[in-house]
């Protein structure tokens, strides 16, 4: 399970392997390599010593080792005694004088017997060693010196040389330590530093994503399961060999196993601490003494992390006695104290487990059951994290009743405040350990099914939350429990239910509906109708949504919007928005602004989000915002809530997919996609795979487009919204970005058709393409603009297509100010998007405006072949000069912007035209001069102006003039 590649040291290994250039160089010197045990100093020291090697140099190894009575020149002795085994004796003149004192450490070095007594030092030895590693000059050497940490003080003697002296020499000496704990090598490196005769390379710990590309790199696999991440390396804390040893240790005994489906964790098999790690924890214990060890041990059954005031009344020693011996815990590296929280952790996972490990069961649980006494007496009402560190406490003493209570109180506490992962996976816990009571409490299990239910329904998760209600409604029925609460578990899970199986939550709703009417409940009664409001909602049937959620709302209302009353009034809210989203944003944003003030407080983090997340739609089809989206997306991915952050991830993608960053688009829909995908939201899966489509076609790659739409459909065959979105985005925008109008044209009406039976879930852009090509093809493009605003799809983006789509309409009717007028607002509402937008529909209206004469279609299309030729789409730019060329227009030379756009400005962008525009801007000429000088209109230059102005993040032309003037050369 060794690694086979270096994870994340790119830095420190070029830092060594410059050094190693400079020892080629003459310019020898010694670097120091820190870290904590396991970090993988020796890893890279060696990965380093591979490189010297292929270079040619000569490579030389010595270690130090931990021994109770040190053997002096331990690690120079190694070294040496491999140079000898594999040169034999030196017999270079610059050596001579120092080969009997090489000779006290290499005896078949020495001189044959009768010789003088040599003078031996560390100097002198230094001095020896320097002229035995330069006989290899025209090569050069490496000397690695590991773990000095443990090293003599003859040998760092020896290292205080070699630092002041290798100047001039083509050796390189690596030596790595530990700097974690106190030792006399760690004082002479800090010492040598400081007087900056060396540098020192620290070495972090790995990140958690670090870790899982190093367990896929040990494993030989792409991806490692999230299971055995969490179950396995949650513990290793950072550091590749721990990492490697429990990745071992758990193939060894079973607990993981690679199949023909990839590498699998069998959760029945728990895989002890590995051997090296135990055999380590043990030494260090072993120093310590019995009453030290006690006291360690009573820690480690707390926590890794631990109140160390509760160490006196579990093991009767004084406050004084148990802080010397944390002191003496300390200094060999078995614990540190936590910084501003007065609690004391284990340095890593694996030495807590290490310590507990070595108990026999009846002695953890005696001493489990102590320390959970001890936690409940400190700590009343068990707040923060000593809830659950009491229920696992409880757990290990034989006391699950106990234990799972604790879990499912843990549980509600971290749903009020949101954190919905951590509260499924708390109460899935709680739910194992109540299953392994022999008591067999069946209500405890059915409170904590009810509260799980909870959670995966603000999760969103349908997958596990519809065999859960199921269950768990029988097990209600079965125990004669109030009816309410089967009621209350219907709803929940109709609520994940209504967009995908809208059968199965006309069941759920029903059967919550005639238990709340049987018992004449008006709180229960408020809660069927919120939730049938949003079933209504999403089945297009907007006007008995909104009579249904007005009328929860008001009941809520009389009950003072406080608990039961809170929660309707906010779904009520929601609905409430939703429809007037479609056609009266204001008001929309009301409702939505009075849910997000109605969730205040810690325990209502999740609705808080979700309304966030409502007033960031609204926000992005307004006019393109995505800041307060993604905001709802990053509280929601925090939070748990897969559902809303898996929809904020395909709004996102096609917000972005509007602008010019299509690779952060194309990330989103696929982060969206495999949301979607885990927690079967297959419709949600099909549009993020559909919005992909469409981010191909925008890339001019027809194939890919068409191969991503049909991938899309075959996820939910027949699906009518989906379907709206496969033609009436991702293939039309693929043929628009073609040229292929006719095309586009018959795709469009395709996607019409579809949108008939198609439940929308949000307004598509399918409708501005739609509304455009009937206008331009010269049929119904008055009724296709009404089509559009019914289904309330007049918003931003789309409303710039639709202004257009009038304008064709109004200059075919002889309104030609008119049609120049909607022609200006399409213009506008486009410019907050990539330019390509603007430039791609001017290029369909142009013929009708060149045609009915209105707007500017010569000066359109002149800037649109700019644009188009600056970003490679050649077809549209030789459209653009035929459509000229027919009406007798001056056609633009053929070719790009003269000016070389830099990376730092393309990143931004810019596009060669707008560099030109650019450097004649910090001249400080004015539009017309600019014009002049580029053979473009002055409103085509006052257009470029405004993108280079938001595009460079400046307030306005002042600032961009002197923006220009500071960057560009004189």
């Amino acid at each position: 399970m060794l690694c086979p590649v270096l994870i994340s040291r790119d830095k420190e290994l070029k830092q060594l392997i410059s050094a190693l250039d400079d020892a080629a160089r003459r310019e020898g010197s010694i670097a120091f390599l820190t870290g904590d045990p396991g970090v993988g100093k020796t890893r890279l020291a060696r990965e380093v010593a591979e490189v010297a090697q292929a270079r040619g140099f000569h490579v030389v190894t010595g270690r130090a080792v931990e021994s109770a009575a040190r053997l002096p020149y331990r690690p120079i002795t190694e070294a040496l005694m491999k140079i000898a085994r594999s040169e034999g004796i030196p017999h270079a003149r610059e050596i001579t004088d120092y080969r009997p004192a090489l000779a006290t450490l290499v005896p078949i070095w020495g001189e044959p017997s009768g010789a003088s007594q040599p003078e031996v030092s560390p100097l002198i030895l230094g001095e020896a060693m320097i002229r035995l590693l330069s006989l290899y000059d025209g090569s050069g050497t490496m000397l690695l010196l590991e773990d000095i940490h443990w090293a003599d003080p003859e040998t760092l003697a020896i290292v205080q040389y070699l630092a002041d002296n290798l100047a001039g020499k083509q050796i390189l000496c690596v030596a790595t330590l530990r700097d974690s704990e106190p030792s006399a090598g760690l004082d002479a490196v800090r010492s040598i530093h400081a007087r900056r005769a060396a540098p020192v390379i620290e070495l972090p710990r790995l990140t958690e994503p670090e870790v899982e590309q190093l367990a896929a790199c040990c494993l030989d696999a792409g991806d490692v399961p999230k299971g055995l991440i969490r179950r396995l390396l949650g513990g290793c804390d950072g550091l590749p060999f721990a990492v490697e040893e429990i990745l071992a240790a758990a193939a060894t005994s079973g607990e993981i196993t690679r199949g023909p489906a990839g590498w699998q964790v069998d959760e029945s098999i728990t895989t002890g601490v590995p051997a090296s790690i135990l055999g380590s924890v043990r030494n260090r214990l072993a120093a310590l003494g019995p009453q030290v060890t006690d006291l360690i041990v009573a820690a480690a059954v707390l926590g890794r992390r631990f109140d160390w005031r509760l160490l006196p009344k579990l093991t009767g020693v004084t406050e004084s006695q148990a802080l010397a011996a944390l002191d003496q815990a300390h200094a060999v590296q078995l614990i540190e104290p936590c910084p501003r929280t007065g609690l004391f952790q284990f340095r890593h996972s694996l030495t807590r487990d290490a310590i507990v490990s070595d108990l026999l069961p009846p002695d953890l649980a005696a001493r489990s059951a102590r320390a959970a006494a001890a936690i409940e007496d400190s700590y009343p009402g068990l707040p923060g994290i000593w809830c659950e560190r009491a229920a696992e406490l409880h757990d290990a003493a034989g006391n699950p009743d106990r234990a799972a209570s604790l879990l499912l109180e843990s549980g509600r506490r971290a749903l009020r405040q949101g954190a919905i992962g951590s509260a499924a996976e708390t109460l899935a816990k709680a739910r194992a350990v109540a299953a392994s009571s022999a008591s067999g409490q069946p209500m405890l299990g059915i409170a904590i099914d009810e509260c799980l239910a909870e959670a995966l329904e603000l999760a969103g998760d349908r997958r596990r939350l519809t065999p859960l209600a199921t269950e768990l409604i029988g097990r209600l029925e079965a125990a004669g429990a109030d009816p309410r609460r089967a009621a209350l578990i219907n709803i929940r899970s109709a609520r994940v239910q209504v967009e995908h199986d809208p059968q199965a939550a006309t069941a759920q709703l029903a059967a919550a509906r005639e238990i709340a009417d049987r018992l004449a409940d008006p709180a229960l009664i408020s809660r069927v109708d919120a939730a049938a409001a949003r079933y209504a909602l999403t089945s297009r049937d907007f006007d008995q949504a909104e009579l249904l959620a007005k009328q929860s709302l008001a009941t809520a209302e009389e009950a003072g919007l406080a608990g039961w009353a809170a929660d309707v009034a906010f779904e009520s809210l929601e609905v409430i928005g939703r429809c007037e989203r479609a056609r009266d944003i204001p008001a929309a944003r009301t409702a939505f602004r009075r849910a997000y003030d109605l969730a205040t407080g810690a325990d209502f983090a999740i609705r808080r989000i979700r309304a966030l997340h409502e007033l960031g739609s609204i926000d992005m089809l307004a006019d393109g915002s995505p800041d307060r989206l993604t905001e709802a997306r990053e509280l929601a991915y925090r939070a748990g809530a897969i559902s809303t952050a898996t929809v904020a991830d395909l709004q996102l993608a096609n917000v972005w997919s509007m602008g010019t960053d299509l690779d952060r688009a194309m990330a989103a829909a696929s982060q969206s996609e495999d949301s979607a995908r885990r927690i079967n939201a297959h419709k949600l899966e099909a549009l993020a795979v559909s919005t992909q489509a469409m981010i191909s076609g925008i890339r001019r790659d027809r194939e890919a487009a068409v191969a991503t739409a049909e991938r899309a459909e075959g996820i939910m065959p027949g699906e009518p919204e989906v379907l709206f979105t496969t033609w009436g985005q991702a293939r039309v925008t693929a043929s628009l970005f073609d040229d292929d109008i006719a095309r586009a044209y018959e795709e469009s009406v395709v996607a019409r058709a579809h949108a008939g039976n198609a439940a929308l879930t949000a307004p598509r852009r399918a409708w501005g393409f739609y509304a455009l090509l009937q206008a331009i093809t010269g049929r119904d493009g008055p009724n296709a603009v009404q089509q559009a605003r019914d289904a309330g799809a007049d918003l931003g983006w789309i409303r710039g297509c639709l202004r257009y789509a009038e304008a064709v309409t109004e200059g075919k009717e002889g309104h030609a100010d008119r049609a120049t007028e909607l022609a200006e607002q399409g213009r506008a509402l486009l410019e907050p998007y990539a330019p390509w937008w603007n430039h791609l529909i001017r290029r369909l209206v142009a013929e009708p405006a060149l045609r009915d004469d209105w707007g500017a279609p010569a000066d359109w299309l002149r800037d649109a072949t700019a644009e188009f030729e600056a970003t490679g789409q050649a077809r549209l730019a030789t459209a653009c000069r035929t459509i000229l060329r027919r009406a007798g227009e001056r056609v633009p030379r053929s070719g790009r912007g003269n000016a070389k756009v830099p990376s730092q400005m393309r990143r931004l962008g810019i596009t060669s035209r707008e560099m030109d525009v650019y450097l004649l801007v910090a001249h400080g000429l004015s539009n017309s001069e600019i014009a002049t000088r580029l053979f473009i209109s002055p409103k085509t230059v006052e257009t470029h102006v405004a993108s280079l102005v938001n595009k460079t993040g400046q307030p306005g032309r002042r600032e961009l003039v002197a923006h220009a003037a500071r960057w560009t050369p004189s």
